[in-house]
């Protein structure tokens, strides 16, 4: 029997395949994930994506961030959290007006990142100043920070109503349970900022980091493909061999489509679909949106990088 999550997944993906243009065939994935959890159809989903899309390009134009094909993801959360681009047009301009007041540092993508992340996660415009004291509050050194994702973290605890201490003491729990798990030390930050916004239970993440961990060992493209802190972020609701298992199946999955994703693409795929089969992207729904949002970013930085790698090694 397919599993259900998965089934969505398939059903998603074929309608954002048919539906988004050549150039967004990448993306039309990733957008599949961002709107996994929501209850309406996949035509009903991929409709109002294209109608946000419309919209986001006519207001954005043609040069401001998001580009043009990673605008379908940004529709696509929106979609799923019932959300307008006229919404996420008003927050990202509050954002910028209110950044430039305080002289705060810039945001990623011109304040999309954030704005999108407030959207999504039931955000006003009203709660801009509590994200930028948010900010200052997790804000890693400059050498250390991941922009765009500590700009989500931030605009996820202010629509959730959390003070900045309350946000720093969320973050440093989940690094603490992390660290205790046993999970390397240059892995605990990306997955303590993924893994803060839910219940956090020491004992059930270091047993299923080491379950898990047992069960990639005898499957490469597992250990290889999702990598550390994807294992991390995955152990945080425990059940190890159990997520082994529906990581094996979101594998069989990605490898089924077509046209077939590989390398860091069909690995980020893969880790979320799995992420969404065994419940860890909840609590809030902004947690999963951004996670497909960041990972198709990452992907394809990681697709272009490995495209120039060849044409300079075969010049």
């Amino acid at each position: 029997m397919v599993n259900a999550v998965i089934e969505r997944f398939q059903r998603l993906d074929a309608a954002f395949s048919e539906r988004a243009s050549k150039g967004e065939c990448l993306y039309g994935r990733f957008s599949a994930l961002a709107c996994i959890s929501a209850t309406e159809t996949p035509d009903v989903l991929t409709d109002r994506t294209l109608t946000i899309r419309d919209r986001m390009n006519e207001g954005l134009g043609s040069w401001r961030s998001p580009g043009r094909a990673m605008r379908l993801v940004f529709s696509a959360a929106l979609a799923s959290s019932n959300r307008t681009a006229d919404q996420f047009f008003a927050i990202r301009e509050a954002l910028n007006e209110r950044r430039r007041e305080r002289g705060s540092r810039m945001l990623s993508h011109g304040g999309s990142c954030a704005a999108l992340a407030l959207a999504v996660a039931g955000g006003e415009t009203g709660q801009v100043d509590t994200f930028f004291d948010i900010l200052d509050e997790i804000a890693l050194p400059w050498w250390r920070r991941v922009p765009a994702r500590e700009d989500v973290l931030a605009a996820t605890f202010a629509a959730m109503g959390e003070t900045p201490d309350c946000a720093r003491k969320k973050l440093d729990r989940a690094r603490n349970a992390l660290r205790a798990a046993g999970v390397p030390g240059h892995h605990v930050e990306g997955a303590a900022q993924e893994i803060c916004l839910g219940p956090i239970d020491h004992g059930e993440i270091a047993a299923a980091w080491t379950s898990l961990n047992t069960a990639v060992r005898g499957r490469p493209v597992l250990r290889n493909g999702v990598g550390k802190t994807g294992l991390a972020v995955l152990a945080a609701r425990g059940r190890g061999a159990e997520t082994a298992d529906r990581l094996v199946s979101s594998f069989e999955t990605v490898r089924a489509l077509r046209p077939r994703p590989s390398g860091q693409v069909a690995a980020r795929l893969a880790m979320r679909l799995a992420q969404a089969q065994t419940g860890t992207s909840q609590p809030h729904a902004a947690a999963r949106d951004l996670a497909a949002i960041l990972a198709a970013q990452a992907a394809v930085i990681a697709a272009v990088a490995g495209t120039t790698a060849a044409v300079a090694a075969a010049s």
